[in-house]
């Protein structure tokens, strides 16, 4: 028979140490070579006592705690049982059927009973509270809020307002778009305020925020459970491209304005001999931004956007070739007799005026207003605008200064109101652009050209569309207007691109152009920048009003030229279709090269060319940029009148080479062009 091992267990029991302290310990006898069965101490008597009496004392231990865990004060009742006894109080019942009536249990072990408080959900008030007995479920102390009847209670919840807003058709396909969203819902006046977020990032197709990227917003009315309004996608951030009726340009919106002024515009200058003339072509084009912005008026972004650049890349096109010497003539200015454009140009000034009254000044008429009124405190208008127009300290001092004598005659109440200095400055500028007009037309091509300017400049939508927003557009491209008409003197020239960017910037492009028309002589080119130097000293001297130079000039560049740069908008066709966004860097980056370059070639330029030119550049800088709006269009609307719609005249300064610069030859092509139209009318 195979000898037994022992186990582990009772090896180790065999150490164990006797009780009797005065005994040696005893050694197990260990298995040597060729040993048979081991010997194992059997195990003592009251050993065995102990561990029975261990045991029992653990098992009654444990009994004990049963017993006092069982015994203990707590809660019979739940918070659903509680809740229960809520719906058999009488004086409960009407608010307890509240949909946003919110209540809120509390135990207290002390007293052993559950205290219950009802309150509305959407204002924070309480309604009610009640107390519930833990052992016998009695409810007392019932109290009922003095106002309770006062408060507006909302029929919806916020759980069944976000269910209407998710079933609208344009936030499911909006949903269709994103990966998982949430949801919150604001009750205020009578309506529901539903956002849907989802976590992307960017400003594009949404607004940020910190709880994401807010892609839808609806208006639920609470008592009618109807959708007042559905805004998704760029919607959501951008009041522009809500399609709002009248919110931008106000009257300038309906048909009835916009539709008899394109009209009229194309009747003067439409080739009715030759249908498909280039004439043809570019009214066209000039008026083909009407067909994006009606998907514009309608809230309609990624349409509106991309429409509107064949019009700017035909003529960014047409005034290039142009300008190089390529489809520079012009058969006809216009089809009207003369004293017809005048009285035309006169209804259309006047609807204007009319217009304007009635008109609304948006943000940026408005922070022309504050930033005159820092002036006139001694505060430099930058990082010092309003929250509500915060971002309105991204212009040229002179665009502040400029409302500086309106401030004075009309004052400022301190609100965005009516703003009479910002109407008043809007009329006065579209009087001064309408004047340059008439000079430069009347220089250039007689009393048929300065009445075709001036009907062009009144009469093309995009003029009035301007000035009911009352921007800065009208003053910048009054301001271009002016350069035109001043253009044979070089130091009105610096002047006009110094004064346009110490209003808007952009002209900035333009300078190299403007300071080469003369070529490189070096009496022009002093005068130039000498004019330009007056235009900065005379502008520029705001931004020292609180003592600190550096920091000032460090300030301005944060606020404008950076923000600018920097600014992201659905206003773009990088924006909307990003698979292009890798080509605005290189088309900004030729936009600059191609400012240089018509500055030297061609080495020969009409006063047709520079409009042409200059034309071309500030098409070229709004193709780059990242925001783009319709009233832009004012801003290259002098050069394309005087390129693309004066008669080609070789003995003034608008064809003739040898006329380009100097009043003297300019006065002589006038008398020239005076006496052929008086051989004709004879």
């Amino acid at each position: 028979m195979r000898a037994s091992n022992p186990s582990p267990s009772s090896s180790a029991r065999s150490w164990r140490t006797p009780r009797n302290p005065g005994r040696p310990p005893e050694v197990p006898h260990l298995p040597g070579p060729g040993a048979g069965n081991i010997h194992v101490p059997a195990r003592p008597a009251n050993d065995e006592e102990t561990l029975v009496k261990r045991t029992a004392l653990l098992v009654g231990l444990l009994l004990l705690l049963l017993c006092t865990m069982g015994f203990a004060r707590g809660s019979q009742m739940d918070e659903g049982e509680v809740l229960e006894q809520a719906s058999f109080i009488p004086t409960l019942e009407e608010y307890y059927s509240k949909p946003t009536v919110e209540t809120t249990v509390d135990y207290e072990g002390g007293k052993d009973l559950w205290r219950v408080v009802f309150t509305e959900q959407t204002s924070g008030k309480e309604v009610a509270r009640f107390k519930v007995a833990d052992d016998s479920g009695e409810v007392s102390g019932v109290e009922v809020s003095p106002r309770a009847d006062e408060i507006k209670y909302p029929t919806l919840s916020e759980d069944m307002a976000i269910k209407l807003a998710a079933a609208s058709p344009e936030v499911r396909e909006e949903f269709a778009r994103h990966g998982p969203h949430s949801a919150q819902a604001k009750y205020e006046e009578g309506a529901w305020t539903v956002r849907f977020y989802v976590d992307e990032r960017g400003a594009v197709g949404g607004r940020p925020t910190e709880k994401g990227k807010e892609v839808a917003t609806v208006g639920v009315d609470d008592e009618t459970w109807v959708l007042d309004y559905v805004y998704t996608g760029d919607q959501v951030g951008w009041n522009l491209a809500r399609g709002v009726r009248g919110a931008y340009g106000k009257q300038a919106n309906y048909w009835w304005v916009w539709l008899p002024l394109a009209l009229a515009f194309a009747a003067a200058f439409w080739r009715t001999d030759r249908l498909f003339a280039i004439r043809n072509l570019d009214i066209v084009a000039l008026l083909g931004f009407l067909v994006s912005h009606g998907f514009f008026r309608e809230g309609v972004v990624l349409e509106a956007v991309v429409l509107w650049y064949p019009p700017l890349v035909y003529l960014l096109i047409r005034t290039l070739l142009m300008g190089f010497g390529i489809g520079e003539k012009v058969e006809k200015t216009s089809n009207l007799p003369m004293w017809l454009l005048m009285v035309l140009a006169g209804l259309a000034g006047g609807l204007i005026f009319g217009l304007n009254v009635d008109s609304r000044v948006i943000d940026v008429g408005y922070a022309g207003v504050v930033g005159a009124d820092r002036i006139l405190e001694g505060t430099v208008p930058y990082g010092t605008m309003p929250s509500d127009v915060g971002t309105g300290d991204t212009y040229g001092p002179l665009n502040y200064l400029l409302y500086v004598p309106f401030v004075l005659m009309f004052g400022f109440s301190g609100e965005w109101d009516f703003l009479p200095a910002a109407h008043a400055l809007t009329l006065f500028s579209f009087v001064a652009g309408a004047m340059a007009l008439f000079i430069t037309g009347y220089r250039l091509s007689g009393k048929e050209g300065a009445a075709a300017l001036v009907f062009a400049w009144a009469a093309f939508p995009y003029t009035v569309y301007a000035t009911n927003n009352n921007t800065n557009d009208i003053i910048v491209a009054a301001v271009s207007a002016i350069g035109l008409a001043a253009a044979a003197s070089p130091i009105a020239r610096g002047a006009s691109i110094a004064a346009g960017f110490a209003v808007k910037l952009y002209p900035l492009v333009l300078g190299p152009l403007w300071i080469m028309y003369d070529g490189r002589k070096r009496k022009p080119l002093i005068d130039f920048v000498l004019g330009g130097a007056g235009v900065v000293l005379v502008t520029f001297w705001v931004i020292l009003l609180d003592g600190h130079p550096v920091e000032a000039a460090r300030l301005f560049y944060d606020k404008t030229l950076a923000f600018q740069g920097d600014r992201v908008s659905p206003w773009s066709l990088f924006s909307q279709v990003p698979q292009l966004a890798f080509l605005q860097r290189p088309l900004m980056a030729l936009a600059i090269f191609l400012s240089i370059l018509v500055a030297f070639v061609p080495r020969e330029k009409t006063l047709r060319r520079l409009a042409a030119l200059s034309a071309a550049l500030v098409i070229a800088f709004q193709l780059t940029v990242n925001y783009w709006f319709y009233a832009y269009i004012t801003w290259f609307e002098p050069f394309v009148f005087v390129s693309l719609l004066l008669a080609t005249n070789q003995k003034t300064a608008l064809d003739g080479r040898d006329q380009a610069s100097g009043i003297r030859h300019q006065q002589a092509g006038e008398k020239v062009v005076e006496h052929e139209g008086e051989e004709r009318g004879k």
